[in-house]
């Protein structure tokens, strides 16, 4: 039976952020090698989850690095990333054939694209075995790397909900190729920078592409076709919207016709990815207005799952100001978190608030109130985003602000479950607003509960029009 090795490097790289990434923020996600990455992923909804259930070949869990969203690395960090996984591959033995795990949108101080350099590592050790890889709906998969990989394929959802699925669909990819079938990639890119609010998989004009591409690839007998709007807060050449065709190795020029005809049809669709929304102050007023909760606001800006520090103030400052009782902000503020800790449950603070990480995200605000509850943030997932790991905020407080609970976490993390507020004696469906620093993929925490939604244009590094960002890098058009 063939030996298939899984290796994992994740991490979605905000270039704009000053929260930058280090070693540490990935041994507190995940730092994992041989069979502690099986321990963790087994059982669970995750890419990796998914791989470990292949049962064409024998799996040889290696190696699995990932980090929450956040500024680039240091170079020192992918250094010892990378010796850490070339030493675990040594350590595996001979393999016929590598599954990757790999977001599609990272980068470090010096590497534009970790995930090629990742694929040249692994190829420089393994050899010329092929390889399987599954990324992010919002990966930036350049040429070189599709070039380097027989298979690339992506998420089709957003939020993201079939994880597990597309890493079991990547092992039977895979399977078909040690079997003897020839499959092959082609990308097409189009200098498309667009809000991850626009990318939802669930509404136009994503929904529709992804029914057009899926109708085109059973016309031309393509084996596979992902779409990916991508990751638009990324200063790098390769981001903008990705086509991503496998096909078989004798088909190459249908695929190159196919991927070109769906980089076509996203150019004529670009006007459906432009967005305008309600400031904070209009979203907060048209929130309480709402006769009944739970109503959501989405801080769009201040978004943690795109690398965002997850201080902003903007929303707490309004809910504040007009008195927003009943209402929930979940918010990364180590120091009110340790601060509430120190005082313990019932204790008074009185401090300034957020935007402490730049001058991005608000201005400081004063916040007076009773500490409500205390935690270690320690809380597994049983929703749709990977289902049954579990999560640290870090130390979190609930602090009790004239009505408005604020949920202090020492760690940014993104609010994808609703297990972050009952882990701290909040439910949700009893609040009258939630305030979440995401664009999309919370929904999958919250959207069967929502009342109503009011998502609003505020300021930070995940801002709701991609160009006012500057680039040093222009994306490039691929046209196959």
């Amino acid at each position: 039976m063939s030996r298939v090795g899984i290796v994992g490097l994740w991490q979605e790289t905000n270039t704009y952020s000053s929260r930058l990434t280090t070693l540490e923020d990935f041994a507190d996600f995940e730092l994992l090698s041989a069979d502690a990455v099986a321990e963790r992923h087994r059982g669970t909804k995750s890419v990796i989850g998914g791989m470990l259930d292949a049962d064409r070949f024998e799996v040889v869990p290696v190696f699995s690095a990932g980090a929450w969203p956040a500024g680039p690395a240091d170079r020192g960090t992918l250094e010892e990333l990378f010796g850490r996984l070339e030493r675990e591959l040594l350590a595996a033995g001979p393999l016929d054939g590598i599954l990757l795990n790999l977001h599609g949108a990272m980068v470090c101080e010096g590497v534009d694209d970790v995930e090629l350099e990742t694929v040249r590592l692994v190829r420089e050790v393994v050899g010329g075995v092929p390889m399987a890889a599954v990324q992010d709906l919002h990966g930036n998969p350049s040429p070189a790397l599709v070039d380097n990989c027989e298979i690339v394929i992506a998420y089709d959802t957003y939020p993201h909900v079939d994880m597990y699925e597309r890493g079991l669909e990547a092992a039977a990819l895979l399977a078909e190729v040690l079997d003897g079938r020839e499959l092959r990639t082609v990308v097409g890119k189009v200098p498309l920078l667009s809000c991850p609010l626009a990318q939802a998989t669930d509404e136009s004009p994503m929904r529709d592409l992804q029914a057009g591409a899926q109708h085109l690839a059973d016309v031309a007998g393509m084996r596979r076709i992902s779409l990916l709007p991508g990751f638009p807060y990324s200063d790098v050449e390769r981001a903008g919207f990705s086509v991503l065709v496998v096909h078989d190795a004798h088909l190459r020029t249908d695929g190159q016709k196919v991927a070109a005809e769906l980089c076509a049809e996203v150019d004529a669709r670009t006007e459906d990815f432009a967005l305008s929304r309600d400031n904070p102050a209009t979203a907060v007023r048209k929130a309480i207005a709402v006769p009944r909760g739970p109503v959501l606001i989405a801080d769009i800006a201040d978004n943690i799952g795109g690398g965002s520090p997850g201080d902003g103030t903007a929303i707490l400052a309004e809910l504040l100001t007009q008195q927003a009782a009943g209402a929930v902000v979940l918010m990364a503020e180590p120091d009110l978190a340790r601060e509430a800790a120190m005082i313990g449950e019932g204790g008074q603070v009185d401090t300034d608030v957020g935007a402490k990480t730049d001058n991005l995200h608000g201005s400081p605000v004063r916040v007076r109130g009773k500490v409500r509850a205390v935690t270690d943030g320690r809380y597994r997932s049983s929703g749709t985003w990977m289902t049954g790991r579990q999560f640290c905020m870090g130390t979190t407080a609930v602090v009790d602000a004239n009505g408005v609970a604020l949920v202090a976490m020492e760690h940014a993390t993104p609010p994808f479950h609703s297990e972050q507020l009952t882990s701290v004696g909040i439910q949700a469906g009893e609040a009258k607003i939630i305030v979440v620093k995401g664009a999309v993929a919370w929904r999958a925490a919250y959207g069967e509960i929502a009342a109503e939604v009011i998502e609003a244009d505020t300021p930070g590094v995940c801002p709701l029009d991609p160009s006012v960002l500057e680039r040093s890098n222009k994306p490039m058009r691929k046209c196959p």
